[in-house]
């Protein structure tokens, strides 16, 4: 896995300039580190590691979206009300879940608890 190839996806991901994601540069180290953790397969592909690292930005996205987010960037149109910021929260845990099924041949999620649940 390389830190900078995984840093480049999360702020393409994000969005953010590299100045804005440089803040959170911690945030990606620690979600490579948790999937470095969780990695069983002894021999890996450069392709495995790529998958690696795309997991690890989409992962660091996530935690960087549960902290950020707030509820206030809403509009209600009768009894429709639709808040932008949680939705992208929403598609942030399917990318993240799908990212990590799709790593199930290289990595055991079988003893970790807390992949999906933000503890505050």
């Amino acid at each position: 896995m390389s830190f900078e190839n995984t840093f480049e996806r999360f702020k393409l991901i994000s969005g953010l300039s590299s100045q804005e994601a440089q803040v959170w540069s911690g945030l990606v180290s620690e979600s490579r580190d948790y999937l470095e953790g969780i990695v069983f397969k002894d021999d890996l592909l450069l392709s495995d590691k790529k998958r690696l690292d795309n997991a690890a930005a989409v992962y660091a996205y996530y935690r960087y979206l549960s902290y950020t987010v707030n509820d206030e960037s809403y509009f209600s149109a009768g009894d429709l009300k639709v808040s932008y910021n949680r939705d992208k929260l929403k598609a942030a845990e399917k990318m993240w879940e799908s990212e990590l099924k799709s790593l199930g041949d290289i990595v055991d999620t079988s003893n970790s608890v807390f992949y999906f649940k933000r503890v505050i």
